[in-house]
């Protein structure tokens, strides 16, 4: 990596925490994340300067990893996977991810724990559901706010703000599924038609629209 950050032009307010930089960026760590953790020690430049350089370097680390792949020298050769396949393992098991298998899997949770972190814990909340297993619940939210991931941090507060239904919706089989595909089937009708129909007209054409769904 020491080749990558030589080539990268360090902008001057980031320059006394780029050792810092290249290992929040090599373990899955994003702008928003580096930013909250260099700013406590100190950094008061812009978050554009850190996005900045983790796309300099990303484009550096494909030079390397493309000029080490073309070598046939008998080193060990770099391996790449597509960030946007380890994002499809956050909400599909790994059976339905055609391009990576469960050994490149493996690898990536050992050089990145960032990632192996918010995987496994994607997975717990899915087993939680699956399961109906509620008393975990408060010990997965606890997990949640300890791992200090913005986003994560947000649907957790999501959680809370209405944890008798989250809680509900995990002991019982029933849910509003069929309601709220109705109605967002009519805001669909409305937005289609707006300014353009009285309430009587968007009255029919729902109905119409129903009544042609049973005949096919």
């Amino acid at each position: 990596m020491d080749n990558i950050t030589k080539k990268i032009k360090k902008p001057g307010k980031l320059s006394p925490f780029i050792d810092e930089l290249n290992h929040y960026i090599e373990q899955g760590y994003t702008s928003a994340n580096i930013d909250e953790i260099i700013r406590k020690k100190g950094y008061n430049g812009s978050i554009s300067n850190i996005r900045h350089y983790i796309s300099e370097w990303k484009h550096r680390y494909k030079k390397e990893y493309d000029k080490d792949k073309s070598n046939d020298n008998g080193d060990k050769i770099s391996e790449l996977i597509e960030r946007k396949n380890l994002i499809k393992l956050l909400y599909k098991p790994i059976e339905e991810v055609k391009m990576i298998t469960q050994e490149q899997l493996d690898r990536v949770c050992n050089e990145y724990p960032f990632y192996a972190s918010i995987y496994h814990l994607v997975n717990e909340f899915r087993e939680i559901l699956l399961e109906k297993n509620i008393s975990k619940l408060e010990e997965w939210i606890d997990k949640a706010i300890s791992l200090k991931i913005h986003e994560i941090e947000s649907f957790v507060k999501g959680l809370v703000k209405d944890i008798d239904a989250v809680r509900n919706a995990i002991i019982y089989d029933f849910n509003n599924g069929l309601a709220e595909g109705s109605v967002n089937k009519l805001k669909v009708i409305k937005r289609i038609m707006y300014g353009r129909c009285s309430f009587d007209t968007l009255k029919a054409k729902v109905l119409w629209s129903e009544h042609m769904r049973k005949i096919n």
